[in-house]
């Protein structure tokens, strides 16, 4: 008995050990969480401009050609969907609902400097805000844009 419980404790060193090595000394794909966020600062009735408060964070991403990489997109905002996409290295995520999220995983091919956006159209949303009031809020998707950066 003390023969297999040796052999199993050696066997499961023997895993956790090549996988701390695995995470710390390359092969494990670079997570990556990018926020979408947006700020929406009630206006008094009417449409509200482009706010230019909309953001995803962080708005540069650096990778390495040849090194997976893992995105998180969370969406914070409470209102709106957004959408993630790297269209020069052919990245597009679903549409992510208010406080949903989504992940995907890819490995850069080329190196270069691309520009990732929501590429949703503009669209008007209706809510109620926290004075109940109703309001109709103009979004232009395309300024919430950032960089990608991949090395050689």
């Amino acid at each position: 008995m003390d023969k297999k419980i040796q052999i199993i404790a050696a066997v499961v060193t023997i895993i956790m050990a090549l996988s701390v090595g695995y995470f710390f000394f390359g092969g494990s794909n670079t997570a990556v969480i990018v926020r979408l966020i947006t700020t929406n600062p009630p206006v008094e009735g009417g449409i509200m401009l482009q706010n230019e408060q909309r953001s995803m964070e962080p708005d540069t991403l650096i990778f390495t050609v040849g090194v997976p990489v893992t995105l998180v997109f969370v969406n914070n905002d409470d209102i709106e969907s957004h959408q993630f996409s790297i269209p020069e290295l052919n990245i597009e995520t679903e549409s992510i609902a208010p406080f949903e999220s989504t992940s995907i995983e890819f490995t850069p091919t080329k190196a270069g400097t691309f520009v990732f956006r929501d590429v949703r159209p503009e669209e008007t949303y209706t809510y109620v805000d926290f004075r109940g009031e109703t309001i109709n809020q103009l979004v232009d998707h395309s300024v919430e844009r950032g960089v990608v950066i991949v090395k050689p």
